[in-house]
């Protein structure tokens, strides 16, 4: 007999099997054969047909008191993940995050799922997991709002799509709604995807915002692959063997090549450098250098920038425009992600539309009592005053009359 094959159990231990199993389960079985694996017990009792009245509890917390005290302030306070967590203390991740959110469950304020004597979900305990999957929560808040684990949250979710589908019902939603969360799995299509786009360069924020695909999970990805590139002693572009950055590729904070042309172009046509510059939503001081560079490129040619226009004196206020240029950093990255997909007077002209859009919706909103009393304050408003009306009586006296 190959020495990796198990023995095959003897009439002898299947009589103790058959005596102890049903009663006492597989510990008691174990104490009788104590060279027999509690897997390989379990396994033959199956076989065979024999069923155990014994119900063992609940498994016990990964985490002792202890450690499960600072392990929720790491992750309340210090928002450690609970892979660093189980890394810290020693235990699996799914561990440490089924210890937390479970203790997490009644100091937040939630009522545990009923459970019996023996730690399992009762049928109210149950009906309330199967009604949290049919609202499409995520495992994780599941948890934490039901004080129950990762592998019962899965558990359930098979079992109660299985019953929908032998009923013809519809199965459950997707955990989260179908939103792409952290903990939703990822095809090997679509870490693909976002590995090809780390090799042109591009960061964790615009891959998730192109993919779809969370930004923990991007960036667990990205981890993943700087390791296999420095086993092949490559590296992502733009970044050292370590993965860490040294070039930063093109983002939304860069100025557009369409803005540089049209402050070029406005620069060429005599219109002061602070004035293009708003126009063409670049920064001051970005201007001046873009300036600068142009005025050398000219003196290569033998050629010079000609003197600005600069209109005086005018009334403060006569021509600004409400809609442009963008106003502040926010506003202004947002309308060079534009510029990814139209050229510049088509962009100017959408943000404009946007704008006008915007401020016609909300001044068609209607406004609550506290709106409109800052808006009476800041004096864009005034209090109306009530006409008084004519009394009805005369004017009935003289309906009569006539």
């Amino acid at each position: 007999m190959p020495a990796h094959k198990t023995p095959r159990f003897t009439p002898a231990e299947i009589a103790r099997l058959r005596e102890y199993y049903p009663v006492g389960g597989v510990e008691a079985v174990h104490q009788h054969l104590p060279h027999r694996t509690w897997h390989s017990i379990h396994v033959k009792a199956h076989k065979l047909g024999i069923r155990s009245t014994r119900k063992n509890g609940c498994k016990p917390s990964a985490l002792p008191p202890e450690h499960l005290e600072e392990a929720i302030r790491l992750r309340e306070e210090e928002r450690w993940s609970f892979a660093r967590i189980g890394e810290k203390f020693g235990v699996a991740e799914a561990s440490a995050c089924n210890a937390v959110l479970i203790a997490l469950c009644t100091r937040k304020g939630f009522t545990p799922a009923q459970r019996d004597q023996y730690g399992r979900l009762t049928p109210e305990g149950l009906e309330r997991v199967r009604y949290a999957l049919k609202k499409g929560l995520k495992g994780v808040d599941i948890q934490l709002r039901l004080g129950i684990s990762a592998a019962c949250v899965a558990e359930q979710r098979r079992r109660y799509n299985r019953d929908l589908a032998e009923r013809g019902k519809a199965l459950l939603p997707p955990p989260g709604g179908g939103m792409r969360y952290s903990g939703v799995k990822v095809s090997r299509q679509q870490r693909a995807e976002v590995e090809a786009l780390y090799m042109q360069g591009l960061g964790v924020l615009k891959i998730s915002a192109r993919s779809g695909i969370s930004k923990t999970t991007c960036t667990r990805i990205r981890e993943r692959l700087i390791k296999r590139l420095k086993r092949k002693g490559e590296c992502l572009p733009g970044c050292d063997i370590d993965g860490v950055r040294h070039v930063q590729t093109e983002n939304s904070r860069h100025i557009h090549a369409s803005q540089i042309a049209a402050l070029r172009t406005m620069l060429l046509n005599r219109v002061p450098v602070l004035r293009a510059s708003r126009l063409c939503a670049i920064g001051h001081s970005s201007a001046i250098r873009l300036r600068d560079e142009l005025v050398a490129e000219l003196a290569a040619k033998g050629e010079e920038l000609p003197e600005p226009i600069r209109p005086g004196r005018v009334k403060k206020g006569a021509y600004v425009d409400p809609f442009w240029p963008p106003k502040g950093a926010r506003q202004i990255y947002t309308f060079r992600q534009l510029l990814d997909e139209l050229p510049f007077d088509e962009a100017k002209a959408r943000w404009r539309r946007d704008r006008a859009a915007e401020r016609k919706a909300e001044a068609a909103r209607p406004k609550t009592f506290e709106e409109q009393l800052a808006l009476v304050a800041t004096g864009k408003a005034k209090l109306a005053t009530v006409a008084p009306r004519a009394h009805l009586e005369p004017t009935i006296a003289k309906g009569l009359q006539a």
